[in-house]
């Protein structure tokens, strides 16, 4: 005890306490100038962190140099010029301490540790790709055009408001596509951040962009307010905000979109030619009924349309809009599409669907023969109707219309597909997944691509990216099950089909796709079974001629195709590109199949 009462009287002695205070207070300083070096220099996170481990390291030293130099004030002793019993009772250093702590000595070894840190962070900043000068270095060639515009948020959570400020978010997105200089995220990867609390600058290198717009819309009675903010993701900094505070009227809020659009473009210095700011001011109706049955069609088909109830309710809805005012060609370009998608998805035979998809797009293009979304639908008809130059022609000028459009991207990559063009193809697909990254369906399209174009690898590795965004992404199973059984990895292409029927049952392709499997593995009788139940389902006569040909049973196969050719002839587009066809090419009706397509 008397020992512990010696070495706290030696402590108050030596000033430790003193000297303690003014390390801290000196630390916080250093940490200080550390973390502005840091945001102004694109440091990585560790530094601040080695420059407080340095400090904690030096602590101890600088403590023993003040223990062994008698403190920060000057050296006590007794009126007799000789040391108390208390510190006679404490054992004094050796001279090779006093030598070793010394001031001189611990300021030189903190300058030399911070000057190592100085010397770390400098190699950093010079040889780190997008770090300090580096940085100073990406900023300066950073495109501050390439932009997100998150979900508007709103103040009620009615739905009719959920369905508005969806509409004017989706529109917005419209319209800045359509500016040629602009990279704008599609709608379905930023609808993945709606009331998210993510910081702006993770979500800017999820999406890879360096802006992005948020904002929020409130409707109350008979006036609408919007407002909006630009952001710099990297720096946090507001480049533009607005605030629009209107009568609510169909004119207003077209007005208030395009306003926003010029405005948006004009903050990020992007080329707004006569051409597009013309287009931007297009009203597309003046009904605003018809505007709020349109946005609530597509609010559906976004989010339901992959089921029959949910197409048929947007198809409702879109066509409750062109009634509202029979001159909205927007509308009848959603009619058109839900037809598409009812054939597409094998819910609707072609002539159900077709003929009533045609006459919407006929309506459409004759309101407006510019319109995008109605380009994008004629072309996937042409493409149908075998006659895939032309619907290359229509999709080239849908793209000078709308170059921001990853689904006229997805789509146009599908014509090259048939057009015998798979790398231009791939690298299509490939541009509207990096316009819409988080959108499961341009990933789906994607691995078809990558499967059509014989890439079972990159098919593979993409369907498991796709099962990431969505596991229950029954269409990724089934790529990845065709790519297995063509590498002859017949179980694991049987698991993967089997998955796919797990996940959506209903779906005819995926008994085909394990009938298929079956007969590559020359299982007959279990071959016959899946495609006997997918016949039921409603499978496109083409499926069931590919399994046929896999089974080495070409007549029936033949068969097959020549009454899909007869009956179904779009589900034939791009079979000459398909590999599940490769066992009929050997065969002399091959080639006659290929002349009958090229006639219709």
């Amino acid at each position: 005890m008397a020992r512990l009462k010696q070495l706290i009287h030696e402590i108050h002695r030596r000033s430790l306490w003193q000297v303690l205070g003014i390390y801290a207070v000196g630390a916080w300083v250093a940490l200080q100038v550390v973390d502005v070096l840091k945001q102004n220099f694109g440091l990585p996170e560790w530094f601040p962190a080695l420059a407080l481990a340095l400090l904690v390291i030096g602590l101890p030293i600088v403590l023993a140099t003040a223990f062994v130099q008698d403190g920060v004030g000057p050296k006590q002793e007794t009126v007799s010029g000789e040391a108390t019993e208390a510190a006679e009772a404490v054992p004094r250093p050796q001279a090779a301490s006093h030598n070793l702590f010394t001031w001189r000595n611990a300021i030189l070894g903190g300058v030399g540790a911070f000057a190592l840190w100085g010397v770390v962070a400098a190699g950093w900043m010079l040889v780190e790709p997008g770090a300090g000068s580096g940085a100073v270095e990406a900023e300066a060639t950073r495109d501050l055009r390439s932009v997100a515009v998150l979900p508007f948020a709103t103040r009620l959570s009615s739905q009719d408001d959920e369905y508005f400020a969806e509409g004017m978010h989706d529109d917005l997105l419209t319209q800045l596509a359509k500016i040629d200089s602009l990279k704008v995220i599609s709608r379905t990867s930023v609808m993945r951040y709606a009331g998210t609390t993510k910081p702006m600058r993770a979500i800017a290198d999820e999406l890879g962009v360096a802006t992005v717009v948020e904002g929020g819309v409130q409707r109350a009675g008979d006036r609408v307010r919007v407002n909006v903010q630009l952001i710099d993701a990297q720096t946090d900094e507001h480049l533009w905000a607005e605030t629009y505070d209107e009568e609510l009227t169909a004119a207003n809020v077209f007005a208030i979109q395009s306003d926003l659009a010029k405005k948006i473009a004009s903050a990020l210095q992007a080329t707004l030619t006569p051409e597009v700011a013309e287009r931007i001011e297009e009203r597309p109706t003046e009904s605003l009924e018809a505007y709020d049955l349109y946005v609530r069609g597509r609010f559906i088909l976004d989010n339901r349309g992959s089921t029959r109830d949910g197409v048929e309710v947007a198809a409702s809805l879109y066509r409750r809009a062109t009634v509202a005012d029979p001159t909205y060609a927007l509308a009848y370009a959603g009619l058109a599409k839900t037809f598409i998608r009812l054939f597409n998805l094998a819910y609707l035979s072609e002539e159900e669907a077709l003929p009533q998809a045609r006459a919407a797009l006929e309506r459409a293009l004759e309101l407006d023969p510019d319109l995008a979304e109605a380009g994008v639908r004629r072309a996937e008809l042409l493409r149908l109707d075998l006659r895939p130059e032309e619907a290359e022609q229509e999709l080239r000028r849908v793209l000078e219309l709308n170059p921001g459009s990853a689904d006229a991207h997805s789509a146009y990559s599908l014509v090259l597909l048939q057009l015998g063009h798979p790398e231009e193809a791939v690298l299509e697909a490939r541009q509207a997944v990096q316009l819409d990254p988080l959108s499961a369906n341009l990933r789906r399209s994607l691995v078809s691509r990558l499967a059509w174009t014989r890439d079972y690898d990159g098919t593979i590795e993409e369907a498991g990216k796709l099962l990431e965004l969505d596991p229950t992404e029954a269409d990724a199973h089934y790529y990845a099950g065709m790519a297995h059984t063509i590498k002859g990895e017949i179980e694991s292409a049987i698991v993967s089909f089997d998955q796919a029927i797990e996940l959506n049952p209903a779906d005819p392709y995926y008994p085909a796709g394990l009938a298929w499997a079956y007969a590559r593995a020359g299982e007959r009788e279990r071959s016959l079974e899946y495609i006997q139940r997918a016949e039921t389902a409603g499978v496109p006569l083409k499926e069931i001629g590919l399994v046929y040909g896999a089974l080495g049973d070409l007549d029936r196969a033949f068969d097959y195709l020549e009454r899909g050719l007869e009956t179904q002839p779009g589900t034939l587009a791009g079979i000459s590109a398909d590999p599940s066809a490769d066992p009929l090419k050997v065969d002399p009706r091959w080639e006659k199949l290929l002349e009958k397509l090229a006639r219709e």
